[in-house]
């Protein structure tokens, strides 16, 4: 807890300050969120629709960096890295102006066929964004918002 009170002292701007501690926050509520909603539904309650800002690198920067300095603390870590960093960069990514796509695929285990693990990514104009696991040998199994066809 120290070093986290070390970081938070090290955010001299406040607009910094207020993005980690956001992000913080939805780390902390998240896994109650994901045990209590069915997962459509907590996407429907997280997503704010992709904001009409300017997108900017440095923000993007920002929120990737303190998401992934907060999820190397292992009291974040019940649900998988990937499950959480998906959910909160596609919240913040959205609000920001990236108009991201989140998946969630599942594969068999290389140690054996009847098992299976699951994974989580963003994707970007039909792009994986931001992804440091491959995902190919995931079968998409849900992308949220889904895409539907247009009525006529």
């Amino acid at each position: 807890m120290a070093k986290l009170l070390r970081t938070i002292k090290r955010l001299r701007d406040p607009r910094d300050l207020w993005l980690f501690l956001r992000i913080l926050t939805m780390l902390v509520l998240l896994p109650r969120r994901i045990r209590k909603n069915s997962l459509p539904d907590l996407l429907a309650s997280i997503d704010p629709g992709v904001s009409s800002v300017s997108r900017n690198q440095s923000h993007l920067d920002k929120t990737v960096g303190f998401t992934d300095s907060l999820l190397r603390y292992r009291i974040f870590l019940r649900y998988g890295k990937c499950l959480l960093r998906s959910l909160i960069l596609f919240r913040f990514l959205r609000l920001q102006g990236w108009p991201v796509e989140i998946h969630f695929g599942v594969r068999t285990t290389p140690e054996s066929e009847t098992d299976i693990t699951g994974h989580s990514w963003l994707v970007l104009n039909g792009a994986p964004f931001l992804e440091v696991e491959t995902h190919e040998s995931y079968a998409t199994t849900l992308t949220y918002p889904t895409h539907r066809p247009l009525e006529q």
